[in-house]
């Protein structure tokens, strides 16, 4: 049984549908929010490296509900229509986003940023979070 004073924290190396999207690093899941942490490297395709930003209605969604949760706050990371644009290819960021608090218990979350999104989009399906694989802070 997990108490209200404590966080779960799930570490991560995946890539979203695309190559090219950002790597989900970690989840934490506290009793005020989840929070979804990205690390992104600059492209080789774009000469400057390309850009990002976030769509304003990016969700996360609990598979086993369809339960939703919109995002609420995004660091280190624009909302769209504003883009951050890198300098280089060698350039990179860690960003985080805040959605509101989901139960602290077994579930698959899909984080999605364009529904029935293009392959391109910044869509992650079926992330599973196994309380036992996480791990417990103190708040």
């Amino acid at each position: 049984m997990h108490h209200n004073k404590q966080s779960v924290v799930f570490h991560f190396d995946h890539t979203g549908h695309s190559r090219t999207n950002a790597k989900l690093v970690r989840i934490q899941l506290t009793s005020e929010f989840t929070k979804v942490d990205f690390g992104y490297n600059a492209r080789d395709l774009y000469i400057k490296g390309g850009w990002i930003r976030m769509a304003p209605d990016t969700f996360i969604e609990i598979v086993e509900t369809g339960q939703r949760y919109t995002l609420q706050l995004a660091e280190n990371i624009p909302i769209a229509p504003v883009h951050h644009y890198f300098e280089s290819q060698k350039d990179w960021r860690y960003y985080s986003l805040f959605f509101p608090s989901i139960p602290q218990q077994d579930c698959s979350i899909n984080i999605i940023e364009v529904e029935n999104g293009l392959f391109r989009d910044f869509n992650y399906y079926d992330v599973k979070l196994r309380m036992e694989e996480g791990m417990e802070i103190l708040e």
